[in-house]
């Protein structure tokens, strides 16, 4: 059974930052890099199985399970999945458009989340990842983010 554990930290500022993790096996195929983000296997009946994001044959984007906050083997398990809170994810970013505020969306079958249109987000957790930071880079960066996966 999964548990979710609310944590406050010290975010150097003074003031607490709340954010809540969960537990997972990586059934992925590879390596889980800290900062991607993760799926719950829609077929695995254990509920604590991870896919990565993925578009084709079972779509599992409503499944979002959160960003893995420290790398995971592949086979192995993990503690550090955030399913809310400020943390730092992988990003694709946009010249223009990839600002705070704006709503990211799941790469099918890639380890970072990218700016979404709104027709881009039907079929995924609607606002479930917030940019906290402009990414106006055409490549993959860590940036901050405010995941709400549950």
């Amino acid at each position: 059974m999964q548990t979710a554990r609310l944590k406050s930290i010290d975010t150097g500022t003074g003031t607490d930052s709340e954010y809540v993790l969960m537990a997972g096996y990586n059934a992925t195929g590879a390596a889980i890099v800290s900062g991607q983000p993760v799926c719950w296997d829609v077929v695995a009946s254990d509920g604590r199985t991870l896919k990565t994001p993925t578009a084709t044959g079972f779509v599992n984007y409503r499944t979002f399970a959160g960003i893995v906050t420290e790398a995971v083997v592949s086979a192995g398990y993990t503690h550090r999945i955030q399913v809310y809170g400020v943390c730092t994810a992988r990003t694709y970013g946009v010249a223009s458009t990839f600002i705070p505020g704006c709503s990211l969306i799941l790469i099918a079958d890639q380890t970072y989340v990218a700016y979404g249109t709104e027709g881009q987000l039907a079929g995924q957790v609607h606002s479930a990842l917030v940019a906290l930071q402009t990414n106006a880079t055409t490549s993959t960066v860590s940036t901050k983010v405010f995941v709400r996966a549950m």
